[in-house]
């Protein structure tokens, strides 16, 4: 059988040899061949790829006439990207593989059999329960790999932000963690499995199988092999009582009150710590110092993370792993640069670094309430909502009788005042928001000679098509002759 034969038939995995199947990871070892590459791109159904001919990645950026950066893009059947040794499989927008970097070292020489063991024992679990990668490509030199695995695509707005994509994050981290995989290395530049180089240090490729993955099946089968079902499913809380809500809607206030008196109790610890050290704030970290010229990099580093993750959560920002362990980066690499005293480089891995993000969330979020006990998370649904105001109608009803039996006295002024200033606040909310889609539009004529699409205003600002043709007529701006806007200048 020639080998394009032989890779065509490469559907499902195949039967391995009693006792080598378990070496490999029960993983094929058949190199790549040419219908398997040209199998992946129909799946990724793109014309152009971004990719980068080595580790050098700004060389895969060129400046455009206005100076941005642009991404250097290769025509799949071109000979320069047989020759790219890294490619961007996935974009903001659109993704129809899922990769994982595995960061756990083996062997030298690029075989399924050179993969760390337990490696080799996950993949096997993989594979037994029906979800193994289609792709693998294992480096010859250190026998660390990357996965891929075919799914649905999935896609994205402008911004990159979508349900499908949230659930592809889920999934990429769930296989990721069995694989002990590397959790900045998602979505950005893979090993390529097109190279056809002759560089030895190369990523060596083995297609298992053409399968294509539902990301939702997918990510419930590794929840499943991993015991994390039970723990990711989400539970609504349920009350026996309107008594055990109303505690509950209590212990959330003082939460709430707990956490802002935590937050200026760390604020005001840091600066009373600081000062037994002299400090100085160098980029926004204020480095401790053990003595003259020999920083604290290690609580440099922490508190700075700590002090970022309040801010972050006062600002209603997520206190992701990424932010706290960029902002622990920064204020360690600032105590090293300035107080490093001779001392090397001393970056703890990033498993500690993961687990101090944890830390750092537990410290920001987890509050003690006033009589010590611990603080109930989580937030009232709709039902309890609905539930807490039907228990306070008495309340409502006193005061509804206060407005028939005293509608001039304080507490009806009161209210009344706070309705007007309300309401007046909003108009001037609306007037501005129309004046600055008025602006837009006559910017807009000012430098190009033509008024922008409605669609395009409402895109820009985030409002409906509706709201940007109520600020045209509030603002008497006119796009076309007449009083009737052109064809072409207005949908």
């Amino acid at each position: 059988m020639s080998v394009s034969n032989r890779n065509a038939e490469r559907t499902t995995p195949r039967q391995h040899v009693r006792g080598v199947g378990l070496h490999t990871g029960l993983l094929d070892d058949t190199p790549a061949g040419a219908t398997d590459r040209d199998a992946l791109l129909a799946h990724l159904g793109r014309s152009a790829i971004h990719a980068s001919k080595d580790r050098n990645f700004s060389s895969a950026y060129y400046p455009d006439s206005d100076g941005a950066r642009r991404p250097r893009l290769y025509r799949v059947d071109s000979p320069a990207f047989a020759n790219c040794q890294y490619v961007m499989l996935t974009t903001r927008q659109y993704a129809a593989v899922l990769v994982v970097d595995i960061d756990q070292p083996g062997q030298a020489g690029g075989h399924p059999t050179s993969l760390a063991l337990s490696v080799r024992e996950n993949f096997t679990k993989l594979i037994n329960h029906g979800i193994g990668p289609s792709w693998v490509g294992i480096n010859p030199l250190t026998g660390k790999a990357q996965a891929i695995w075919l799914i649905d695509p999935v896609y994205a707005d402008k911004a990159g932000q979508s349900p499908h994509m949230s659930l592809l994050a889920a999934t990429s981290k769930a296989l990721g963690e069995m694989l002990d995989h590397d959790p900045h290395f998602s979505h950005r530049f893979s090993r390529s499995p097109f190279y056809e180089g002759k560089d030895p240090t190369a990523y060596r490729w083995y297609c298992q199988h053409k399968r294509v993955h539902r990301l939702a099946d997918l990510l419930r089968e590794v929840r499943a092999l991993t015991g994390q079902e039970a723990q990711q499913r989400s539970t609504r809380q349920q009350f026996s009582s309107g008594r055990e809500l109303l505690e509950a809607a209590k212990t959330r206030r003082q939460q709430a009150e707990a956490f802002k008196a935590l937050a200026h109790d760390v604020e005001a610890e840091l600066a009373t710590s600081a000062e037994r050290y002299d400090p100085d704030i160098i980029e926004g970290v204020r480095v401790l110092w053990i003595h003259q010229g020999r920083a604290a990099r290690d609580e440099t580093a922490f508190r700075h993370a700590l002090k970022v993750g309040h801010r972050l959560r006062a600002a209603g920002e997520r206190l992701t792993d990424n932010a706290l362990i960029d902002a622990y980066e920064h204020g360690y690499n600032i105590a090293q640069e300035v107080g490093g005293d001779g001392r090397l480089l001393e970056m703890p891995p990033m498993r500690d670094r993961q687990t101090m993000a944890r830390r750092v969330r537990g410290y920001v979020t987890q509050a003690k309430a006033s009589n010590g006990g611990s603080v109930a998370s989580g937030r009232a649904t709709n039902t309890e909502r609905k539930a807490l105001a039907t228990m306070g109608r008495r309340g409502g009803q006193k005061a509804a009788q206060r407005w028939k039996t005293d509608p001039d006295g304080e507490y009806a002024r009161g209210r009344r005042d706070m309705l007007d200033g309300a309401n007046r606040k909003r108009a001037a909310g609306g007037r501005s928001r129309a004046y600055q889609i008025a602006a837009f539009f006559d910017d807009h004529y000012a430098q190009t000679g033509c008024y922008p699409t409605v669609n395009e205003a409402a895109q820009e600002y985030g409002v409906s098509a509706r709201t940007v043709q109520r600020a045209l007529a509030k603002t008497g701006i006119d796009l076309g002759s007449g009083g009737r806007p052109k064809k072409g200048d207005t949908p």
